[in-house]
């Protein structure tokens, strides 16, 4: 009787959620949000909270591994970090992996920050979301803003480069977000001062079996050091729908994530004497659904729709509102395979986007309609093979992979199609019980997108030209490493050396100061290198890291989105009811920039938590972000705003098993 209110409550969710997905945000914005919280608490978590009752209270155990995304399942060099490990402001995925080095955050602030691997940023980078890549024709590339951290159990960021077999869209790197699968019953309620952030994110179900939970969260403009307003208000619900169910040798896994945004504010330097840019609205909808054969073979179907619009106001001049839309559906078969005594996978990918359409409307300063066009009416699919091996003997292993793509673009002015090869190799060698060594060699390629070829309007950043001969970039790539990790000590390090040889590389430029277009370039290249040394003293860990990159053309002129260089210093304490963390970082000043970049100034930046465990099934977080309140852009991006300034917060957790 319990299972079957469960599905009845469940059921109803799903069905408002779809209600207000499809119908539009506006009443669900009229409900007072106390009343909607009490209603949608009620119906999914009461019938559940029956089985708890009956339940003794377990300590809570988590095991977290990674799930298998994209297409190269012989890549295994991803860093992970767990919902637990965050420590700055927790806006975006973005805040969570920027403390890995080699990653730092990109272009403008607010919701929508995008973040840069290696140099590599904007649609150079794979964004999945439960194996369900994240395809937009935002300038700024791919942020998973849509997704409340809170709805997040782990990120794993691929930096290597065998990140190329994961197809175009993936010379830079992945970033895969897995959701967090419901254990029990969980509450969690989060505030902080500087911008009156507000959240709660309630969770219910099994990891077996179905779960579902949401995220209501909003923030008004919140103050950077100086005192001044900053752009980045916003209100966002999301909820989340997963199940698990075994059939036979076979298991089932399923999950769809709704979000919807409103008044999204885009911070940048210019606001508010000389243009406002926000996203009045942002509707997404991902979905997936996968049959798996006990590690013999996995097939995912999956969608992800958006809908969102851009208004941009320049102060006494004009308005303009551009919509975007559009559906990306796919699917994903892969196999395992023993060649010659290794193991490895084979498997095929398609990717197709459905009614990509960008329209614009143009207004004078008085209100008056200008214009109504389409600058973009587009589709594109993408068909891949791939297969990846692995042969491992004593202390060396040897993995290799090969992926061959072809796409297809079609818009109302014109049609492209391309295909292109990329290639991975890599060595591991154990020397010793301490030393290990791994040397990697890779090509990979990116197609323009659609908005590089075919848009021409205006956009919060100002006018776009789009360059409909864009030439598809390659990557040749290497990368040496050596990681010092002795099993009696607790001790461990590790350095990374890359190099990338980039030809095509296509470069966003300024035409005049109001209109930015893109080119190929004939060649450019970049290097760095990465140190991560930890130390674990009883219950302190410390871990000390240092990033370094340079990147020109064949001109000598600096790249942009390059990874500015700094030492971050991360410790944490956990005893059996309290924990501190700490995250300080320094960045050094910076002159050499690129195109439509500014020089960077030195910074530390310093954030820190304090966890405690309070009576019964209760959790308490004290948070403070920008502690030292350092005036200081996290981006070279030129019209990049100041971070905001000092914020204190508080969470709190209510949990049942």
């Amino acid at each position: 009787m319990v299972v079957i209110l469960y599905a009845i409550a469940v059921l109803l969710c799903f069905c408002v959620a779809l209600r207000i997905l499809f119908a539009g945000a506006a009443a669900w914005w009229r409900t007072p949000v106390p009343g909607l919280l009490s209603v949608t608490c009620l119906l999914i978590f009461s019938p559940f909270s029956l089985v708890v009752a009956q339940t003794a209270v377990l300590e809570e155990v988590r095991v977290i591994g990674r799930r298998d995304t994209g297409a190269a399942l012989g890549v295994s060099t991803a860093d992970l970090l767990a919902f637990d490990e965050q420590v700055s402001l927790n806006r975006t995925v973005g805040d969570w992996i920027e403390q890995l080095p080699g990653v730092s955050l990109n272009g403008q602030g607010g919701l929508f920050q995008a973040y840069s691997i290696r140099g590599f940023s904007r649609w150079r980078i794979r964004t999945e979301v439960n194996g369900v890549p994240i395809i937009t024709d935002r300038r700024a590339g791919n942020s998973a803003s849509f997704v409340p951290p809170d709805l997040i159990t782990q990120v794993a960021v691929e930096k290597s480069a065998s990140s190329t077999l994961y197809g175009s869209g993936a010379m830079g790197g992945v970033v895969g977000l897995d959701t967090r699968p419901a254990q029990g019953l969980s509450v969690k309620a989060e505030a902080a001062n500087n911008g009156e952030q507000f959240s709660l994110t309630a969770l219910s179900g099994r990891s077996d079996g179905l779960s579902a939970g949401m995220s209501v969260r909003r923030a008004s403009d919140a103050d950077d050091p100086t005192g001044d307003s900053l752009n980045t208000g916003f209100e966002q619900f999301a909820g989340l729908l997963a199940g698990h169910a075994d059939l036979g040798g076979l298991s089932v896994n399923y999950s769809w994530i709704p979000s919807l945004g409103r008044d999204i504010g885009k911070s940048n330097a210019l606001y508010p004497e000389i243009r406002s840019s926000s996203y009045p609205k942002e509707k997404h909808s991902v979905g997936q659904f996968e049959l798996r054969s006990r590690g013999d073979w996995f097939l995912r179907a999956y969608h992800h729709y958006q809908d969102w619009d851009a208004d941009v106001v320049r102060l006494g001049e004009r308005r303009n509102v551009t919509r975007y839309q559009a559906h990306t559906v796919g699917g994903l078969f892969q196999a395992s395979t023993a060649l010659l005594r290794g193991e490895g996978s084979l498997g095929v990918e398609w990717v197709g986007r459905r009614g990509v359409s960008i329209d614009e409307q143009e207004f004078s300063s008085d209100g008056q309609l200008l214009f109504n066009q389409q600058l973009v009416d587009g589709d594109e699919d993408t068909l891949a093979v791939f297969a990846d091996q692995q042969w491992v003997g004593g202390g060396l292993s040897v993995s290799g992979g090969l992926r061959y793509d072809q796409i297809e673009q079609s818009s109302d002015q014109r049609s492209d199609s391309d295909g292109q090869w990329s290639a991975s190799a890599a060595i591991d060698y154990t020397l010793g019980d301490s030393w290990s060594t791994r040397a990697e060699l890779a090509s990979g390629y990116r197609f323009p997108g659609l908005s590089e070829r075919y848009f021409n309007g205006t956009t919060p950043r100002g006018e776009v030209l789009g360059n409909p001969d864009l030439e598809a970039e390659t990557r040749q790539s290497a990368e040496i490493g050596v990681t010092f990790e002795p099993p009696s000590s607790a001790l461990r390090g590790a350095l990374s050396l890359y190099y990338s040889d980039l030809e095509n590389y296509i470069e966003r430029y300024s035409i005049s100061p109001l209109l930015v277009s893109y080119r190929n370039l004939d060649g450019a290249s970049i290097q760095g290198l990465e140190l991560d040394f930890g130390l674990q003293t009883g219950p302190v860990n410390h871990r000390l890291s240092y990033q370094w990159q340079e990147g020109e053309d064949d001109q000598g002129n600096t790249l942009a989105d390059l990874n500015p260089p700094g030492f971050r210093y991360f410790m944490s304490w956990q005893g059996q009811r309290q924990g501190v963390y700490s995250d300080l970082s320094f960045r050094p000043s910076r002159d050499e920039f690129g195109a439509d970049e500014q020089p960077l100034d030195s910074a530390w930046i310093w954030n820190a938590r304090y966890t405690q465990r309070v009576a019964g099934n209760w959790n308490a977080e004290l948070f403070v972000s920008n502690i030292l309140d350092e005036d200081y852009r996290s981006t070279a991006d030129d019209v990049a705003p100041l971070q905001p300034g000092r914020t204190f917060g508080l969470r709190l957790e209510w949990r049942k098993s």
